[in-house]
């Protein structure tokens, strides 16, 4: 895969949610400078349905104290309300050759684990997000 930037125009719903994109090669432009990137496969029977998960702290705290450990109110005000979060996403049809165990990086998502492997089309390839500690979680 090249890299290249792309002069854009996006068209929105009244939602806003994107519904169109037009773009323009623009050589002349830098990479480490566009603020906005975009990644695509082509639109293929091909494509393999993934589930990408992230998971989170339990816990708000670094250190409970034992009064939060005793007191199920207590405990409630420092367990985090959602600890996972599943994305569904599409990719290359290569990522049905994944082994149990693989670690693989999708652009500009992170490195994955793959936990359950490609069985059918209708079931997906599960893939778990390794934290490389400099991303803030999206589940906060």
């Amino acid at each position: 895969m090249d890299c290249g930037n792309v002069i854009k125009a996006i068209e929105k719903d009244e939602a806003g949610d994107v519904t169109h994109l037009t773009g323009v090669l623009h050589l002349d432009g830098s990479v480490k400078t566009t603020k906005l990137k975009l990644t695509w496969l082509p639109e293929s029977d091909e494509l393999i349905k993934l589930s990408l998960l992230e998971f989170d702290y339990l816990i708000t705290k670094k250190k409970l104290e034992k009064h939060e450990l005793e007191n199920n109110e207590e405990f409630d005000k420092v367990a985090r309300p959602c600890t996972r979060k599943e994305t569904l996403a599409l990719g290359d049809s290569n990522m049905r050759n994944l082994k149990h165990g693989e670690i693989i990086q999708l652009e500009r998502k992170g490195y994955f684990r793959c936990d359950v492997t490609y069985l059918r089309p209708s079931k997906p390839v599960v893939l778990f997000a390794i934290p490389d500690g400099r991303q803030q979680s999206v589940l906060r």
